[in-house]
Formats: C-alpha cells, sequence, structure tokens
C-alpha cells in the first residue's frame, strides 16, 4: 500500500465512526451512559454527512436535521425499544438532541449538537410561539 492509498484509506469517514473526546473529558457529560454515548456517535455520523449533502436536510432557518428510525437504533445498538427511548431522552437532557415529532407513523425530524464543531450557533430549530389571548402556540 502506498502513501497515498493509505492516506486516502484514513480519510474515508465511512469507514470510521467519531467520537468526540469531550464526551469523555468534559465533566458535564461524567454522568452519562455509554449507550448515550455510542448513540450520539451514530446520530452524529449522520448529521456529519448529511451537513455536506446541502440543503435537502436543512429547515426553514438553515438547521441541519436527520432522521433516524428507532428500529434503526434499535438494530445498531442491538437493544430494544424502551432502551432506546431511556438514551434518546438521556440525550435530550444533555442537550445534544432535540426530537421533533411529525406525526403518526413518521420518523422524527433529529436535530444533533455538532460537539466536533468549536462554534455551532445554528443547530437548534427557532421556536416560534404564537399568542392568542390567553392561550400560547409553540
Amino acid at each position: 500500500m502506498t502513501i497515498t492509498e493509505y492516506e486516502e484509506f484514513m480519510n474515508d469517514t465511512r469507514l470510521f465512526y467519531r467520537l468526540p473526546k469531550r464526551l469523555f473529558e468534559d465533566p458535564t457529560f461524567r454522568e452519562m451512559s455509554t449507550d448515550a454515548k455510542a448513540l450520539y456517535m451514530l446520530l452524529l455520523d449522520r448529521r456529519c454527512l448529511l451537513d455536506i449533502n446541502g440543503s435537502d436536510w436543512r429547515d426553514d432557518h438553515g438547521c441541519v436535521f436527520i432522521y433516524f428510525t428507532v428500529e434503526e437504533m434499535m438494530r445498531l445498538l442491538n437493544c430494544g425499544n424502551k432502551k432506546v427511548n431511556e438514551v434518546l431522552k438521556e440525550l435530550e437532557k444533555y442537550e445534544l438532541i432535540q426530537r421533533h415529532r411529525r406525526g403518526l407513523g413518521k420518523p422524527n425530524r433529529i436535530y444533533v449538537y455538532d460537539l466536533l464543531s468549536p462554534h455551532n450557533p445554528n443547530w437548534r430549530p427557532v421556536v416560534m410561539t404564537i399568542t392568542e389571548g390567553d392561550e400560547k402556540y409553540a
């Protein structure tokens, strides 16, 4: 294998998942489960791929989102529905993801915070609140 072939092999992101060191070194994430870190790694990988693919995976506000079904997560993590939902809630607790439900039978739209980027201010969708009388709609 030549040096060029080796460099191409090592730079091929389809062969490896990236897991940010910050998940292990930052005290904020010290109590986070390894299952949550593994799922975050999978979600971040999908987000990075879609970020490259342009406007098809951006909402009206320019935020990148992904679709990742619970069934896919169950298969990749080799666990059940209950466990996947617990881990997703844990990722939401640490503000690493934000899920938007789209309706019955449709996968959630998931916004993933990119810990690999030193500055990522535009990752969450804008929440617009409409007030009519005493009622608020988000």
